[in-house]
């Protein structure tokens, strides 16, 4: 995998609170709503207002790098990737790629892939895989 040097920047600094916005937002929402119901201390509401927060706060230095497209470039590629069959194809069925199992369909021309046998990923179309048998036989 060609990993990239860690790299913070302020652009990934924004869209991490970016998308924690919604999440403090609803949580603050359920807070008020639920002081209408329940006799709470306002000072309650902040701290666990303020806890929220700092949860996103203390998980920043572990996620950010999930923010960076470029720190793994290739992650949702599948195109040249290796696999197995799940069922025979001819001249489609199921695969598995990367741990997930997918729909896929035998390139043209390729004779069908029996169960267990290895492949590569030629194309990607949807939800579908065009896949073509490999030399090797294992399970990638």
């Amino acid at each position: 995998m060609n990993k990239k040097p860690n790299k913070l920047t302020l652009r990934i600094v924004i869209k991490y609170f970016l998308l924690q916005l919604p999440g403090q937002m609803s949580f603050a929402v359920i807070l008020l709503l639920f002081r209408q119901w329940v006799e709470v201390p306002g000072y309650l509401t902040w701290v666990l207002l303020g806890v929220w927060v700092a949860k996103d706060v203390c998980l920043f230095p572990f996620l950010w790098r999930f923010y960076d497209p470029s720190h793994y470039p290739d992650r949702f590629r599948m195109v040249g990737r290796r696999g197995y069959a799940l069922t025979r194809l001819d001249p489609d069925g199921y695969v598995q790629v990367r741990g997930e199992r997918w729909r896929a369909a035998i390139a043209d021309g390729q004779s069908p892939i029996e169960q267990g046998r290895a492949l590569c990923v030629q194309a990607i179309k949807g939800l579908e895989l065009t896949v073509k048998s490999c030399a090797e036989d294992q399970p990638g």
